[in-house]
């Protein structure tokens, strides 16, 4: 089962994703910006997203328990929100991932495009990936 987020699941959250303040957990629930996957009533794993200049869904965080993974979980997640976002009226999505990690390679199965990428001082280069939903 996947839906938003709720206050029930900050804690679980916090405990789970280190990349983000815990203070701003409260301000993603408001705006609906968290989606969670359980099983068996047990939260498994989330995604979180931001808009990248105010007005792409910028898929930020998509994490599932170890255990969890390689199931097909995550590619649920993905769809779902996806859908969330074109029923929102949105006509495209953006996530990125480290150009080292294999994400890029489940992203690219999902047909997201790689649209360019940065990187920081010292930091591994930051892949930008982007996919069309409209219909």
């Amino acid at each position: 089962m996947i839906r938003l987020a709720t206050n029930e699941d900050i804690a679980f959250l916090v405990r789970h994703d280190e990349h983000i303040a815990p203070a701003l957990f409260a301000q993603k629930l408001e705006r609906r910006e968290i989606y969670v996957a359980c099983e068996g009533g047990k939260l498994i794993g989330w995604l979180r997203y931001s808009l990248f200049w105010d007005m792409i869904p910028f898929m930020n965080m998509l994490e599932l328990l170890p255990e969890y993974r390689g199931k097909g979980l995550g590619r649920q997640l993905v769809l779902f929100w996806e859908e969330e976002m074109r029923a929102q009226g949105h006509k495209r999505v953006m996530t990125s991932t480290q150009q080292n990690e294999f994400a890029q390679h489940f992203y690219t199965r999902l047909s997201y495009n790689a649209v360019g990428g940065f990187a920081l001082p010292g930091d591994v280069y930051e892949l930008m990936m982007a996919k069309e939903i409209a219909q």
